[in-house]
């Protein structure tokens, strides 16, 4: 009976997973939850349609060693053709009080934050998108991994 379950419960994950409608989906692991400045975090991806509209999402998961309530990233974006630009974001991760925001229970935490919605890429091309963390440690303790989602904005 418990090998029924399993099955009934492998494809509603894999029926549930075949949902999803995103451009790209995906989750960088920073090895030992300790996120060096060094070491950007860095997503590639191949925009080919420049008319849908899409909103743009970064994941975050973290421990509960993370020692602040917040965390600053410098975002660098290269466009086709080598252009960039580089904004600072700043992600809430904690409320004034110290509770973590986000999903999760006990150790770990994963937060999704919308950074952009309704965004229209310029020109279809590889778009690189490059994270290193702008906080005043060297290396950020509790950073476990990160990640963007680009899906088409829901009309």
């Amino acid at each position: 009976m418990k090998n029924v379950f399993g099955l009934v419960f492998l494809l509603m994950a894999a029926g549930l997973a075949g949902c999803d409608n995103s451009l790209y989906n995906k989750m960088k692991e920073i090895p030992d939850a300790k996120w060096d400045i060094k070491h950007p975090v860095k997503f590639d991806v191949e925009i080919t349609d420049t008319t849908q509209m899409y909103d743009f999402y970064v994941l975050i998961r973290h421990n509960t060693d993370y020692n602040y309530g917040n965390l600053y990233t410098f975002v660098t974006t290269t466009f086709p053709g080598d252009s960039m630009t580089r904004d600072t974001i700043e992600f809430i991760l904690a409320e004034p009080d110290g509770k973590w925001i986000g999903d999760g229970s006990g150790y770990l935490k994963s937060n999704e934050v919308m950074i952009s919605t309704k965004f229209i890429f310029p020109k279809p091309g590889l778009y690189s998108f490059e994270f290193q963390h702008a906080m005043r440690d060297t290396v950020l303790n509790g950073i476990s991994e990160l990640g963007i989602r680009i899906t088409p904005t829901k009309k």
